[in-house]
């Protein structure tokens, strides 16, 4: 079973008060191309997927594409955790509904010992 470990994304960044959210946008596809090429069962991301805890419009939408097209058009699980930038509170929105389609996000502490089996790239719970 293939596990793609990323983290740090910080989307929704600005450098020197320039977003950086097109560069963020062609890493993330090369990102996609490698989980389809490489045949990865599960992806990974373990925190700081955005640059602060309430983060910019266009960085929940870049968020939003890219899971789609993992979880949803390529069929490859999600586990994703908040980092000392996110707030784990507003990263877990919608976790109990987005788990049905392949997304498992863990935004408390507490979840952390709940084990979470994939077989084979698909999760089962």
């Amino acid at each position: 079973m293939k596990f793609l470990h990323t983290s740090e994304w910080h989307l929704g960044r600005q450098f020197h008060n320039v977003s950086l959210i097109d560069d963020q946008k062609h890493v993330l596809n090369q990102v996609l191309d490698y989980v389809e090429r490489e045949a990865v069962d599960v992806v990974i991301i373990a925190g700081d997927v955005y640059d602060r805890a309430i983060p910019p419009t266009i960085a929940v939408d870049l968020l939003d594409e890219i899971l789609n097209k993992i979880c949803l058009e390529l069929k490859v699980p999600v586990l994703m955790i908040p980092g000392n930038h996110d707030s784990g509170d507003r990263l877990k929105f919608g976790a109990s509904h987005f788990r049905q389609a392949g997304l498992h996000i863990l935004g408390e502490l507490t979840r952390i010992t709940e084990p979470i089996t994939f077989v084979g790239g698909f999760t089962a719970e």
